[in-house]
This record gives structure tokens, sequence and C-alpha cells, in this order.
């Protein structure tokens, strides 16, 4: 896991061909004070007026997800990292730990009845109200840096990851079967971190590169160089629809941190859309 200080986390809740609603708000994590933190809703109407969903006092965010009326997400705490997969409901109220005890826990992704995650030795899942945990649904070996995957995400049939140290995007079946660990060969020093799925294609980000990848779903139409976001912080984690593609950048030795947005055609780059947004965010409608 390269990007430590927080990971992407994408809502797929319905299979790849049926289209999917534009998203109405942008989650995000954001820093309410010198250790606190919070997960805030930026509305994506003209307004753009920005809402707190959950304060998380001391706790911090490292994937983000919205879905069945909820948002969850992963957090990490003491000195060996061991963290939980937690759930709020989107319209208030206390939040709830659904599986506790991991190792580093980052990218979160809800997918029908479940939610996934990937942490230090596996990608896990577990029920919407947490039931029938399987931390270790997809065993995979550790990378350089640690960790199994740096990204995670879904079209609705499958889970793909991505594996900076090996330069490969992986899939595999929801239920973890069929897994192909160099899906995607990407080559050279492509380092993807974050994933998001849309419109029959998978977006990734290369780490240092300033790019965003592209490719169809099947694996085909191979796009490494599709867009550059002109910074080399970042870009670290992605989210598309509606249109639009997000990424977040910056951050690097105290500068500020942004979300970044343009248009699917690569058109109206907007590198400072949205200022102070921490690394995990996700869309939802």
């Amino acid at each position: 896991m390269l990007c430590s200080a927080g990971m992407l986390a994408l809502v797929f809740t319905g299979p790849a061909a049926r289209a999917a609603p534009a998203p109405t708000a942008l989650y995000f994590e954001a820093q309410t004070g010198l250790k606190s933190f919070a997960i805030d809703a930026l509305g994506l109407s003209a307004h753009r007026r920005v809402t707190q969903v959950i304060a998380l006092r001391n706790g911090n965010v490292y994937g983000i997800a919205v879905g069945a009326r909820s948002i969850y997400w992963s957090t990490q705490s003491g000195p060996r990292g061991r963290g939980a997969i937690m759930r709020a409901p989107l319209d208030g109220g206390r939040a709830h730990r659904l599986v506790g005890g991991l190792t580093d826990p980052a990218s979160v992704v809800v997918v029908g009845r479940h939610v996934y995650w990937d942490d230090r030795s596996a990608i896990g899942r577990v029920g919407l109200n947490g039931s029938h945990p399987h931390p270790k649904l997809i065993r995979l070996p550790a990378e350089a840096g640690g960790g199994v995957a740096d990204g995670l995400t879904s079209d609705g049939r499958h889970l793909y990851f991505s594996r900076c140290s090996d330069n490969t995007i992986g899939r595999a079946d929801l239920n973890g079967s069929h897994l192909h660990q160099r899906f995607l060969s990407l080559g050279g020093r492509s380092c993807p971190q974050g994933l998001a799925v849309s419109a029959g294609h998978l977006f990734w980000t290369e780490l240092g590169q300033g790019r965003i990848g592209r490719a169809r779903l099947d694996g085909h139409d191979l796009e490494p160089h599709w867009f550059n976001i002109h910074s080399h912080q970042g870009p670290f984690q992605i989210a598309v629809g509606g249109g639009h593609v997000y990424w977040t950048w910056g951050g690097e030795n105290g500068s500020p941190s942004y979300t970044g947005r343009a248009e699917v055609n690569r058109s109206h780059l907007d590198r400072r859309f949205l200022l102070d947004s921490v690394y995990p965010m996700a869309l939802a409608g």
C-alpha cells in the first residue's frame, strides 16, 4: 500500500449493463482540527454545498463507499494499525463497527449486499449489516511495500484490484473465484493506485506519473496515457460518474491537497475543483 494517507472506494450496486444514475454528491474526508476528521458531502448541483455526514474525532479514514442509504469507511488506530470497517446512516445516527481486528484496512467498495475491503493480508467481504464476515476471501502475495492491493473497485460482476509494485491490475469474481492476478499488465513504473468503473471502462491512477489510464472492462483498448493531470503529486484516488472524472492530488510536504475534475472527454480541466479534500472519496446518487 503505497498511498497510506487514504484509499479510494467506489459504489456499484447493479449489473454493468445497466446505466448508472448521475451522482448527486461527492463524499470525501475532511480535516476538521489538528487531529480530528470528518466525512463530508459536496453536492454536485450548481450551488456545490458542503455538509458534514459524520464527525470522526481522532479517527482517520482510509476508504469510503456509499450504498443502501448508509456510508461505509475503513479506519485504523493504534501503533499496529489495527482497524475496522465502519457504517453509519446517511441521514444521521451512530456509527457501528461491521468488522474489527483488521491490519491496515484500506480501500472499500459496496457491491450488492456486501462490503469488500483490502488490508495487509487479503481482500475481505462482509454483509451490509455485518453478517457473514469473510476476512480472507481472496488471498494474494504481499506487495513489496506491504499489503496485497492498493485500490479496489467493481463492475457489479467482478472485483478489480491494483498492485503498484507489480504494475498490474487484477480481477476476480465477486465470490473470489476465477482469480486473474495480472488481468492488466501496465509495465514500466506505472504504480496503479485508485480504481473506478464507469460506462464500460476501467480507470486507474498512476502514482507519481501525473496521469490516469483507461481500458475496456474486458481488458482491451488499453490506454495507459489516457489523461495527464499536469502534476506529479499524484494522482492518488479516482471516481468517475455523471460524465466527469474526479481525482485527488497534492498534499506533499505540507502543500495543499485538492480534488481535480474534468469531463470524461478530457475537456474542461479544473485541477482545483475542491480544496483541502483528503485522499479517499466516493460518488453517490
